[in-house]
């Protein structure tokens, strides 16, 4: 017999005793209620989790430019024992036209000086801070320059202490807040001799984690949509088998500088999908429903251009990858451009049609 059924028989004895086991417990953003603020502190480097071998700290933008390009940027810190990285940069400039723009750096933790009371996070040549109602990036390498500043339309938000907890003891925790859940965006991003406007519409959150994702979550999908008047973000992960494969949901909906209310139980449901070479299945098509404050919305988002199969893994060396890929996880991030075609109901029962290009995201662990 060869290799290949090997390594599918072990990996199956090996995921076997979960799934004979009881759903976990876990403790899903208490309270549950959202609130148009962050702590400082919150936003801030958790530098007292860097003993625990699953901790793992983020700090995420986006901008969705005027142009027609999108920018992902993020600086992060991993404890995860893996020992091929302790802190990366990364990003992505997926122009209109063109090639994306790519910048991927992995250094030590002597690179890293941050502030354990408020945002400000230098990683090598890059940093990330800011508070309140704004928040920056920047990148000074040879090879890539980044200016991104985001003034917030809607306010930070985050849901309970921002934290969801794992087992019956709590010893674990996931944490989101959104820093941006909508802002405009300014600056520059300059690489391969060619220099691109980030004028748009911007995005940012931060979190961490004293667990390692994929043995928590199975797949987390994202949508993003920004006009003048509008702005909508949704969160919808998918727990792993062993915490009973439920959903966490978060989301935030504005109305010009407001936000009119916080969503925990939305409708962002799959309706087509296309396989993928990794053996993931991609959702291209969604209905979206939900209901925020005095207003209702219905409608549905479909896929009109694929930007990226990003493959985590694809800095790990080649026989270190095929055993985590083998036995642990086959981390991927889908992102594509969706047009949204929705109705924006208001109490008084006035309907208004609202349609664009949002932004999508299918992350799979």
């Amino acid at each position: 017999m060869n290799l290949k059924y090997w390594v599918a028989v072990l990996a199956s004895l090996v995921l076997l005793p979960q799934s004979l086991l009881a759903a976990e417990p876990f403790f899903d953003f208490q309270p549950p209620e959202g609130k148009a603020d962050i702590p400082a502190a919150f936003q801030a480097w958790h530098s007292g989790f860097e003993k625990n071998k699953d901790y793992g700290e983020s700090w995420f933008f986006l901008a969705k430019t005027d142009q027609g390009g999108v920018l992902f940027a993020m600086l992060s810190i991993t404890n995860l024992g893996l020992r091929t990285f302790d802190t990366t940069c990364d990003i992505q400039f997926y122009p209109l036209k063109g090639d994306p723009l790519v910048y991927h750096k992995e250094l030590k933790r002597e690179d890293i000086k941050a502030s354990t009371t408020q945002m400000d996070v230098k990683i090598g040549g890059a940093r990330a801070w800011g508070g309140g109602m704004a928040y920056h990036f920047t990148l000074d390498e040879p090879e890539m320059k980044v200016s991104l500043d985001i003034d917030n339309v809607l306010p930070p938000y985050r849901f309970g202490d921002g934290s969801v907890k794992f087992y019956a003891d709590k010893s674990a925790e996931w944490t989101l807040g959104l820093n941006v859940p909508k802002g405009r965006s300014k600056g520059q991003i300059t690489a391969g001799g060619k220099t691109y406007d980030l004028a748009g519409y911007g995005y940012s959150d931060h979190g961490w984690t004293t667990v390692k994702l994929p043995s928590v979550i199975q797949k987390w999908y994202t949508l993003r949509i920004y006009d003048k008047k509008f702005g909508i973000v949704l969160h919808d992960l998918y727990l792993a088998k062993k915490f009973g494969s439920k959903q966490i949901r978060l989301g935030v909906f504005g109305v010009d500088n407001q936000i009119a209310g916080g969503m925990r139980d939305f409708q962002y449901t799959p309706t087509k999908w296309r396989k993928h070479k990794a053996g993931y299945q991609i959702p291209t098509a969604f209905d979206v429903s939900f209901k925020a404050g005095d207003y209702a919305v219905t409608g549905t988002v479909a896929e009109v251009k694929f930007l990226d199969a990003v493959e985590v893994l694809a800095q790990v060396t080649f026989p270190v990858r095929i055993v985590i890929q083998a036995f642990y996880s086959n981390p991927y991030m889908y992102r594509y451009l969706g047009r949204y075609d929705l109705d924006v109901t208001d109490k008084a029962g006035q309907k208004e049609h609202i349609s664009g290009v949002g932004l999508v995201e299918a992350n799979f662990f």
